[in-house]
């Protein structure tokens, strides 16, 4: 076995992303076009011929280099075409340690780092899923009693589901009403995102969906979705504070689910840990597939609180 280090310049896109694309755990996280939007700077450390990899998602800080998670970035960790061994996933943290003496990161499902080591600390973390691919109908007898209880009672309000592929303006409504709640994200983050959805919409890998008011003139709600060939993933939800009165998310996701539940794919709620936002992703999901959030602080004593 061989696990090298190689920095950004050296890797090999083309095997890079067919690593990817084979994984059993594949995420559009681990694109190398995603990495490459949204992240300040990213190296790797790969598995002889890139039969497994770990994107390192890395900034700088007084002069130390240091991993962290970019903005719109769920689930980082180690992909591979099956799943590999504590042994393996100890050697692939042990080594990004002995490069960046400081990392709050995250580790994707499958490969979870072992809790045997005291050098770093691990929590999990939610992310729920809702797997699609049967006919509306068999899924709508799947709903919980409290969701078929919602839609029962939204229907009062005769809310319109509209398609879009107006992705900037989602962008900014998601910016516009939720950028308080969300300190760590820059401006830069929410532009460079705009310039990966730019690069999606040519694939057609992105889904805009809104909901108005039975007027038509008030917008309630919209998500911004992006897919590829296994998932649609939940990455920016907004909703307005008329559209809460009148339950416009449980239209809204109710409607996204109608349209794509033919379709052999899994709606990714893209988690959460917020107690509010958890209890409504919950009552969708039909599994809870935790991820670890990993930190580790090996910086000499005198500098040893840069980052806390």
């Amino acid at each position: 076995m061989e696990l090298k280090y190689i920095p950004y310049k050296n890797i090999d896109k083309l095997k890079w992303d067919n690593c990817i694309n084979t994984a059993c755990n594949k995420l559009i996280y681990a694109e190398s076009v995603y990495l490459d939007h949204l992240s300040a700077n990213w190296d790797a450390i790969v598995l002889n011929d890139y039969e497994a990899v770990l994107p390192l998602t890395w900034k700088k800080k007084l002069g130390i280099k240091y991993l962290y998670q970019p903005a719109f970035f769920q689930q980082g960790g180690i992909f591979s075409k099956k799943k590999l061994s504590p042994e393996i996933i100890t050697d692939f943290i042990e080594l990004a340690a002995s490069k960046f003496k400081f990392a709050e990161i995250t580790f994707n499902y499958l490969h979870n780092p072992p809790h045997k080591n005291s050098f770093y600390q691990s929590k999990q973390c939610n992310n729920y899923l809702f797997q699609l691919g049967k006919s509306y109908s068999t899924i709508l007898k799947q709903f919980s009693p409290y969701i078929k209880q919602r839609l029962k009672r939204l229907e009062k309000f005769k809310l319109i589901y509209r398609k879009s592929d107006n992705y900037k303006e989602a962008i900014k409504i998601y910016k516009d009403l939720y950028n308080d709640k969300l300190p760590d994200f820059k401006k830069s983050d929410y532009d460079h995102f705009g310039l990966l959805c730019d690069y999606y919409s040519k694939n057609s890998r992105i889904i805009v969906r809104k909901v108005y008011d039975q007027d038509e003139n008030t917008l309630l709600a919209c998500v911004l979705l992006l897919k590829d060939e296994n998932r649609i993933y939940n990455i920016a939800s907004s909703v307005f504070p008329e559209g809460k009165r009148k339950l416009a998310n449980y239209f809204l996701y109710n409607a996204v689910i109608n349209e794509f539940s033919n379709e052999k794919l899994i709606l990714d709620f893209e988690g959460s840990d917020v107690p509010g936002i958890a209890y409504f992703y919950k009552k969708w999901a039909s599994e809870n597939q935790q991820y670890s959030f990993i930190k580790w602080n090996l910086l000499p004593g005198p500098i040893k609180l840069f980052k806390s």
